[in-house]
């Protein structure tokens, strides 16, 4: 087996990694890279390998920067099958679709530009034809079955504790077993089960996205998010929430449900302004399969992810209406990273009022607006417009779905016996990686390696 890493390589974005076995090549995940728009387009428009002779891939969860990179992979010439739970084929059908609308959109507003400038079109990334021709190629795997993609191969799929239906993936030949953890979540989160722990695993691929960090307990964040609300009401603060798609939303519903139980939100309405979260919202409520005991209870008895005066934006007229009203209200909508979608033109209509919030829930890759503002940022630009900071940013970093640098490390410790060879860790900026490789090498006395791009390896 020669593995060769690829994507998130000290870097947190555009996972995938390249695998040969036997004369075969497979990948697991084809993210797409996301940061600044000419690197993006370079990274992400060509690959270091030949796609049609890719026999598959293996899909650890629906996030853009683990899937988004698919319609590409297809439109070069692959055509195997893409294993993944149900879940995250649902999931990942949405954000696929969307991230291909939003690119369609972008190139037509880029393109009149470049032809008042004299300069030729550009086209994107793929359509959401291409996007219709990748997800044929699905092939949806439930949780612990083991599936056979080659002679010899034998490939398991175990919950990663994430988000909804994301994988632990296993891969074993001959006498040796590979443990990749893709993005690994925490023990206690909301909605879904803890990551599985597995046994007998001689090399463990790992991310290390908060490798040096603690992150907050959930009820730590709970009390945070009630105090910052109390604040707003006093103030009239509109409240915008940039928040994923993708079970940070969810999450947060979950979060404010019980502060509306609690009778917190009382005359504060809550307001999810984001199609494609209120579309992922519904692929959850099909899939309660993969919820924790205490969400399954919950969703027995009625709706998890509804509230008296939680509201579902549907449509762009009704979302520019909430830029009129005044508050206290919260809006929640996206993208997590500030860089485009509904969100950023709440942000134009509440940043510059020293009344209003905005409060960061997440990863802020380098070079988005969402880390500008978490940086301090006086004055920022949006859609070519300055616009001075006047808002209040607040960071509640506890509500990542990524383990802890403690999480991670507890979890090479139970893997740790006379098997466990070598750690890779991936997916993690490199001052993360760096924390998480020495506590592992001096606590657990383990190899550890930090791969660059195109380090490869042989098992």
């Amino acid at each position: 087996m020669e593995i060769t890493f690829i994507g998130a390589t000290r870097t947190v974005t555009g996972s995938l990694h390249l695998f040969e076995y036997n004369n075969k090549k497979f990948l697991l995940e084809c993210g797409l890279y996301q940061g600044h728009r000419e690197e993006a387009e370079r990274i992400n428009s060509t690959f270091p390998f030949k796609p049609r002779e890719i026999e598959f891939v293996i899909l650890s969860h629906a996030h853009i920067d683990h899937c988004g990179n698919l319609p590409n992979l297809t439109k070069r010439g692959f055509t195997g099958p893409i294993y993944c739970t149900p879940a995250t084929k649902d999931i990942a059908s949405l954000l696929i679709m969307d991230s291909a609308r939003i690119q369609e959109a972008d190139f037509e507003y880029l393109n009149k530009q470049r032809k008042k400038a004299g300069l030729p079109p550009k086209e994107p990334l793929y359509t959401l034809n291409d996007v219709d021709d990748v997800l044929k190629e699905f092939s949806t795997v439930n949780y612990n079955e083991t599936f056979e993609p080659l002679p010899g191969l034998k490939c398991t799929l175990f919950d990663a504790g994430h988000i909804l239906g994301s994988s632990i993936i296993q891969i074993e030949a001959g006498n040796k077993s590979i443990l990749f953890s893709g993005d690994l979540g925490r023990k206690d989160m909301p909605i879904i089960n803890d990551p599985y722990v597995a046994s007998d695993i001689d090399y463990l691929i790992l991310e290390s996205t908060y490798g040096g960090r603690k992150h907050q307990s959930f009820d730590g964040i709970y009390n945070e998010l009630k105090q910052l609300i109390e604040e707003g009401k006093k103030k009239h603060s509109k409240i915008i929430i940039p928040a994923f798609a993708v079970e940070r939303t969810q999450v947060l519903i979950t979060l404010l449900k019980r502060l509306y139980e609690d009778g917190i939100l009382k005359n504060v309405p809550v307001y999810i302004d984001s199609p494609l979260a209120t579309n992922v919202t519904d692929v959850f409520r099909n899939h309660p399969e993969c919820f924790d005991e205490e969400t399954y209870d919950l969703f027995k008895k009625g709706d998890p992810f509804n509230f008296p005066g939680l509201r579902y934006i549907p449509d762009v007229p009704a979302s520019k209406r909430l830029n009129d009203r005044t508050g206290p209200m919260i809006i929640i909508s996206a993208s997590g990273m500030c860089e485009g979608g509904r969100v950023t033109h709440h942000l134009i209509h509440s940043i510059g009022d020293r009344n209003n919030m905005i409060i960061i829930t997440g990863f802020q890759a380098r070079g988005t607006l969402g880390r500008k503002l978490l940086e301090g940022a006086n004055r920022v630009s949006i859609f070519h417009d300055r616009y001075d900071v006047r808002a209040k940013v607040y960071f509640m970093g506890g509500l990542s779905a990524h383990a802890d640098g403690d999480d991670l490390f507890n979890y090479v410790s139970s893997l740790k016996d006379n098997r466990l060879k070598k750690v890779f860790l991936v997916h993690g900026e490199i001052d993360e990686a760096m924390a998480l490789s020495e506590r592992i090498k001096s606590r657990l006395n383990l190899d550890v390696d930090i791969p660059q791009y195109l380090t490869r390896v042989t098992i």
